[in-house]
């Protein structure tokens, strides 16, 4: 199991390293800049002050020009090949020479040499042409040797300086991110705490809802969380009320013809004798059991529809198909082909799963021919509009419904009447009709127009339209 990741230290991370990278880059520029500033500074001193030979027109005047050798390291001068000056410093080394190089004049070098004192520095070349006065122009070689260690020393402290203050950066914007992320988190830590408040208070849970902290501002991620939350929690809510409401149901249903088989095997254990009991004893038994065997079937029914089902879609003629319907409804209603009108304008069939097209048509046809007045027409109508194959079944009706009332009729075991007093209607047909709706991508539409008739609509997309002939 790998270890939970923190979005808090992630995004504390991420702000640094980005930062950090950014920091370095500039302090790198800036070490660089220093340097060569620095350098560039130590290297125009030098040319200034080898600049001040070059205004010497006599050779002699050397001496007194330069009054004190601390300004250089050490010097040399030539005439040509021939030394005419060396620095005093240089008296400590008679045999060693500096570095001599005769260049184009005018022009100058900068070299790393080693000083006679094992020091490391720099080596000025330089050659320039001295015109005494009424004598012939001389050419002048001028090397001039001084030490790095103080540049050095002064670039080294600028470094520390610089990685000492890239270090103190990076602490400073590290605490100043993680306060910001810190406080940026806020609301979410917020939620956390109301869904924490949410487990631990289990009486509140019923109409409990995530808000806002009084006097807190409102963040669109956060509030998209707090919705899509409350979403869940009122689905959840409607679907545990919806599961006991079902359960309910399901056990005053299955309740019912259990009580009367008991009554009635305690009735006949009674009186085994009695014939009246006796004669219809059996009849009754098979009466109840088959009312039972109905009701568990349907419930395996709503189940299976509830979940998925594995389609075989086919081209179904809808006509044969509403023929065969109307044949297997034919023990129930006596007078179903002549109440039933059939107008069908679509000249293709339908590629469905039969199964699941039988299933509709069943049970709402069952359901027009129950509920309707009697002896009353149920139209049946197939249009097909420009996106749909509309199937259409209308049938007047006794009973008026408010819009609540038709909402809940795809409830499982929702019956308008309350006492259930009809032990052939369970309230499963329209419930299973709306799941298979949905498996099938359908669209199942219920109201009650306003002269009263009772009107449904199944629309089944052109997407599972044959238009084979």
């Amino acid at each position: 199991m790998t270890n939970p990741r923190s979005i808090k230290k992630n995004l504390i991370n991420a702000i640094s390293a980005v930062f950090g990278f950014f920091i370095i880059i500039v302090f790198t520029f800036v070490d660089f800049s220093v340097d060569n500033w620095v350098q560039e500074q130590f290297e125009l001193e030098i040319q200034q002050k080898a600049g001040q030979f070059k205004t010497i027109t006599n050779i002699q005047d050397f001496a007194q020009t330069i009054k004190s050798d601390k300004d250089y390291a050490y010097y040399q001068i030539w005439k040509n090949d021939d030394v005419i000056y060396r620095s005093t410093s240089l008296n400590d080394y008679p045999n060693i020479h500096l570095l001599h190089k005769k260049l184009p004049l005018n022009s100058y070098q900068i070299v790393d040499v080693t000083l006679p004192n094992h020091e490391i520095g720099k080596a000025f070349l330089y050659s320039y042409l001295a015109k005494p006065k009424d004598k012939k122009p001389t050419p002048i070689y001028l090397t001039i040797y001084a030490s790095t260690t103080g540049l050095d020393k002064v670039t080294g402290i600028l470094d520390i300086l610089l990685v000492g203050s890239f270090l103190l950066s990076m602490i400073i914007m590290r605490v100043v991110a993680k306060i910001i992320v810190t406080k940026g988190l806020d609301p979410l830590v917020n939620l956390n705490d109301q869904i924490k408040l949410f487990n631990e208070n289990k009486q509140q849970r019923h109409n409990h809802t995530f808000a806002f902290k009084e006097n807190a501002s409102s963040y669109i991620e956060i509030d998209l969380i707090r919705k899509e939350l409350n979403n869940f929690l009122e689905t959840n809510r409607k679907m545990v009320d919806n599961e006991k409401r079902i359960t309910a149901d399901i056990a005053h249903e299955i309740k019912t013809p259990i009580a009367e088989l008991i009554t009635l095997t305690e009735v006949h254990q009674r009186f085994p004798d009695d014939e009246r009991i006796a004669k219809t004893f059996t009849s009754d038994i098979l009466q109840i059991s088959n009312r039972m065997k109905v009701i568990v079937e349907n419930l395996l029914l709503l189940q299976r529809t509830s979940h998925s089902l594995s389609l075989y879609k086919q081209p179904i003629e809808i006509t044969t198909l509403l023929s065969t319907v109307i044949h297997d409804l034919n023990f129930k209603y006596d007078d179903i082909k002549q109440r039933v009108v059939f107008n069908n304008t679509l000249q293709h069939p339908i590629l469905a799963d039969e199964f699941c097209l039988k299933t509709i048509v069943t049970n709402l046809l069952d359901n027009a021919l129950f509920y309707s007045e009697p002896n009353t027409a149920i139209n049946i109508t197939i249009n097909n509009d420009a996106q749909d194959v509309v199937f259409t079944i209308t049938n007047s009706s006794s009973i008026n419904y408010s819009q609540q009332e038709v909402d809940k009729l795809v409830q499982p075991l929702f019956q308008h009447d309350d006492s259930r007093s009809n032990n052939n209607r369970y309230g499963l047909g329209l419930s299973i009709v709306d799941n298979i709706c949905k498996i099938n991508d359908y669209e199942l539409s219920i109201n009650q127009l306003e002269h009263g008739d009772f009107q449904v609509l199944v629309r089944i997309p052109k997407k599972n339209y044959s238009e084979e002939s």
